[in-house]
């Protein structure tokens, strides 16, 4: 156990050792560490942390805290353990890492602070594992495992670091605290963090999971959930930032002639002179923004906005007039939070979120767009942004701690009947704040990554099949933490590089996740089978929304092939080049007698059904998938 702290530039490593039993001070002799620990059941223990400030004064001058690690001596026995590590925010890649597997960020600096925890250090070695806010050690060949969770948002971030041999022995499980601040630490005083759960268990640990998210959502409190989702369309994936009045027009004339059973009508990026000067929208719309609410109201729609309130860019009015409320380095230099060529040369910068204008403007904006335009939905982005390094207005919060006072305002500004959708999120600091999350990257026209991305190591680029592994990672967030936004649908043949058998694929995870359902095409130019098949899949996802999905067999592969909806549908897929014979294990086992018949063909399926129905085998050619009622 270790804390790190720094004085200016100079950085402090003090280990702690024993006084007693649940007492430990730390080799500066600076702080005391009390543990306490409980067994709510026989599985679980659930440890409670605090540090005390045994200094006779405040710290000095530059004094600031930078993490904190505490040893977790419950640690399982035994080889072949593979863990499941947690993505950071919504962008985060979350799977299975084998034991053989490098724990490895992108190459490039920004992409890693942009998609992943800035905070953490991942060593790019197989044998040390960083699993943000919570992680799962789970040995496939007896079925027992271990969870180790943060049971509360807290004031400072946590995550998990697992030492694991080649053998899949685990060594060592770490619980780290990340504070980089200056708390108010007076003579005396307790620091109380975040407890830790450690839950041992045997059997599927997909249940184990969304029984976890289950237990946070109801402690820290999630918005009470519509019965239905948010359905809609969405500007981004076709036109990306070349969207004008005319455009929006035209695709909100085309959903009422489709007869499309859709909800929220979303004006994404591309509205606003420039980023940070959210109110004032660029030539192409030359109306205003309230006209076009007006509009999407008038046809029975509801109106929602793109924005990404802690973001900022040189050009715009805010920071030419308001320099003091940007986020800066030590060196007074803005603090670079994107490199996005879509919004021109140079890097967009974040918002001191804790500054006073800064503050006041975010007010503004959100009581503009929600107030005065009309806008009920709004999709807040690139959220990450107001947890970057730097030296902020108050010195004391944790960007953990100031990310979720700013959310908190946000919320009150607009109100529990505005619906929020957070992108780009921190995922456990988010919860309680937001109605719906994006929980993947970005989808995009083309199934795997670029091959630029490839060559950068970035496991976090967006593509579409990277995007459907979380959703299905994530999949039993819906509707104990919020409403699982998997991102976009997308089912047109013109400009998208997936083949149909791959478009189905992520009809089919999308609808039985019963998440949120927008489609990002051109309207006017649809296909017609294209429609067809996008309409089945607001029918599917109408079946499925109501309940929480468990993914199928985490453990078992990269890319887990099913989907199970308590609703009574499953999914079955096969995302390899060649034709393969699919296995998964159930939750509980199939009631129904068959015969099975596939929600996208109508055909019988040929499966092979375990004597205790909860296992099913399946041929599936290359990229093919069957979804079917229960």
């Amino acid at each position: 156990m270790k804390i790190q702290y720094r004085i200016h530039d100079h950085i402090f490593l003090s280990p702690f050792l024993p006084l007693k039993p649940g007492v430990f001070q730390s080799e500066c002799k600076k702080f005391e560490l009390h543990l306490t620990s409980s067994s709510p059941s026989k599985a679980e223990t659930v440890i409670q942390p605090k540090l005390i400030w045994r200094e006779t004064t405040r710290p000095e001058v530059g004094f600031s805290v930078d993490f904190f690690e505490l040893d977790l001596s419950e640690i399982p026995h035994g080889e072949g353990y593979q863990s499941f590590q947690h993505g950071y925010q919504s962008w985060s890649l979350s799977k299975r890492m084998q034991a053989s597997e490098a724990d490895r960020s992108p190459r490039l600096a920004f992409l890693q602070y942009t998609q992943e925890n800035i905070y953490s250090k991942h060593k790019g070695e197989a044998g040390e594992v960083i699993s943000e806010y919570f992680t799962i050690l789970y040995q496939q060949s007896s079925s027992r495992g271990h969870l180790y969770a943060s049971l509360d948002r807290g004031e400072f971030g946590m995550k998990f670091k697992t030492h694991i041999t080649p053998e899949g022995a685990i060594t060592k499980v770490s619980a780290i605290y990340d504070f980089y601040c200056l708390p108010d630490l007076r003579p005396n005083s307790k620091i109380i963090i975040s407890k830790v759960l450690i839950e041992s268990f045997t059997g599927i640990p997909e249940v184990i999971l969304a029984n976890y998210f289950k237990k946070l959502g109801e402690k820290l409190g999630t918005p009470t959930l519509p019965k239905k989702v948010p359905t809609g369309w969405c500007s981004w994936y076709y036109y990306y930032t070349k969207i004008d009045q005319k455009t929006i027009f035209e695709n909100l004339s085309k959903v009422r002639e489709l007869n499309l059973p859709i909800e929220f009508f979303q004006i994404d990026d591309g509205y606003q002179r420039e980023i940070g000067d959210w109110l004032v929208p660029n030539d192409k719309f030359p109306g205003g923004m309230r006209i076009l609410a007006d509009e999407i109201k008038r046809i029975g729609l509801k109106p929602g906005i793109w924005l990404a309130p802690f973001l900022v860019r040189k050009k715009s009015e805010f920071f030419r007039k308001f320099p003091e409320a940007i986020l800066k380095d030590e060196n007074g230099k803005p603090v670079p939070a994107i490199y996005q060529p879509l919004w021109g040369r140079g890097y967009t910068y974040a918002l001191d979120i804790t500054h006073p204008t800064a503050l006041a403007y975010i007010e503004k904006v959100f009581t503009t767009i929600v107030k005065d335009w009309g806008y009920p939905y709004l999709k807040l982005d690139f959220l990450y942004a107001g947890l970057l390094p730097g030296d902020t207005y108050k010195k004391n919060l944790s960007p953990q701690a100031r990310y979720m006072e700013a959310l908190a305002l946000i919320r009150k500004i607009v109100g529990k009947n505005t619906f929020l959708l957070g992108c780009g999120a921190p995922m456990l600091p988010s919860v309680g704040f937001f109605d719906g999350m994006r929980i993947s990257c970005d989808v995009a026209p083309y199934w795997g990554p670029e091959r630029l991305r490839v060559f950068l190591k970035d496991r976090n680029a967006l593509c579409t099949r990277t995007a459907l592994l979380n959703d299905l990672t994530r999949a039993s967030m819906h509707r104990n933490l919020w409403l699982n936004d998997p991102d976009c649908l997308l089912v047109r043949k013109k400009k998208n590089q997936m083949t149909e058998a791959q478009t189905k694929i992520m009809a089919s995870v999308m609808g039985v996740s019963g998440g949120m359902l927008l489609v990002s095409d051109d309207l006017t130019k649809l296909e017609l089978d294209r429609l067809t098949l996008l309409k089945k899949v607001f029918q599917l996802n109408a079946e499925c929304e109501t309940e929480t999905p468990i993914p199928l067999g985490i453990f078992e592969n990269d890319f887990p092939q099913g989907l199970y909806n308590p609703a009574g549908y499953i999914g079955i897929w096969n995302v390899t080049e060649s034709p393969a014979k699919i296995s998964v294990t159930l939750p509980k086992p199939i009631k129904s007698k068959g015969p099975y018949i596939d929600f996208w063909t109508g055909k019988i399926i040929d499966l092979e059904i375990s004597q205790k129905k909860d296992k099913v085998d399946i041929e599936l050619p290359a990229f093919g998938s069957v979804v079917f009622a229960i």
